[in-house]
């Protein structure tokens, strides 16, 4: 060890330190700056103002306090916004083509995956889902009996609902699907059927989805578990992420519990002082004589006659 010490190679003064003090940060689990290089300072601080607000502080030691839980409130928020960002990442691998694949479909629907197979807590309205229950309608009878034709201008009126529909969603793609009077398809799509037909194809698969939803919700969310739990290689960073949260929650609850009641054993106190006050007699009057205290005077009979004299000389 002494043949290989060279003594201290990293920078000696204060900026220098201040520079490398992250170089080693890996999760900010156990950082020891509240702040990390990619979170506000700014923030942080109408943080730290807002929970002294709420505490509201009287002395050194509650300003100390109230200091650790806004830190800690500040660490456990990290922490969870980390665990979230890792599930995200598990769940960027499943796409819509995995997920239909996994719920075992062929043909349109496993080449046309929708995205809604990715949110099952999408809420649909029943009046969108018996919409394209009625395009769903319209595209399998037209599977069965209109495809193929040579100009889809000659039958797109006995499919209004899946004709228009389509044109809504095929609004960003250039020619539109309609003339601009609205009386028949463009002329572009007239001349070119084969190259409509994957447009229809692929609408009528999303039709499908949206009106079968309800009942894939149950089986989407389940296939969405097993995805997830068998994501081995991000399981341990999650659950690490996950404890550190639960742990610093329970730090955090366990210094507001110190924290108010030491203002309620201080309250108390203030409140027993002033009672005390109350009922302790003042010392004002100590040594005032009250007026039943007066001694009284006697006069005595040699003085009621000397009285008595003075008025027969008189």
């Amino acid at each position: 060890m002494s043949t290989n010490y060279q003594g201290q190679t990293g920078p000696k003064s204060l900026q220098g330190k201040l520079n490398i003090r992250f170089n080693a940060l890996k999760s900010g689990i156990f950082a020891k700056s509240p702040v990390l290089p990619f979170e506000d300072d700014n923030q942080y601080r109408r943080h730290v103002k807002a929970v002294m607000r709420s505490l509201q502080p009287e002395n050194a030691v509650q300003q100390h306090l109230a200091q650790q839980i806004a830190d800690s409130m500040w660490k456990g928020t990290r922490h969870e916004y980390r665990a979230a960002l890792k599930r995200d990442e598990i769940f960027k691998t499943l796409t819509p083509t995995i997920m239909a694949s996994l719920l075992g479909y062929k043909g349109l629907l496993a080449k046309y995956p929708a995205r809604i197979l990715l949110t099952p807590n999408l809420k649909l309205p029943a009046k969108e889902t018996k919409h394209y229950a009625e395009i769903l309608q319209e595209f399998e009878h037209y599977e069965n009996n209109a495809k193929g034709v040579p100009n889809y201008n000659m039958v797109w009126r006995q499919y209004p609902k899946l004709f228009q529909g389509m044109a809504k969603w095929m609004r960003n793609i250039e020619p539109p699907l309609f003339m601009s009077n609205q009386q028949g398809l463009d002329i572009y799509w007239q001349n070119n059927p084969r190259k409509l037909e994957p447009y229809i194809d692929e609408f009528g698969a999303l039709a499908w989805y949206y009106a079968n939803f309800k009942d894939l919700r149950a089986q989407i969310r389940n296939w969405m578990g097993i995805w997830f739990f068998l994501q081995e290689r991000h399981g341990e960073t999650i659950e690490r992420f996950d404890d550190r949260m639960v742990a610093e929650r329970r730090n955090c609850i366990g210094m507001l519990d110190t924290y108010f009641r030491m203002r309620k054993l201080q309250d108390e106190h203030a409140l027993m002082a002033h009672r005390r006050l109350q009922i302790t007699p003042p010392n004002t009057f100590e040594n005032i004589v009250l007026p039943h205290e007066i001694p009284r005077v006697v006069i005595g009979a040699n003085e009621m006659a000397d009285s008595a004299d003075e008025s027969s000389t008189s």
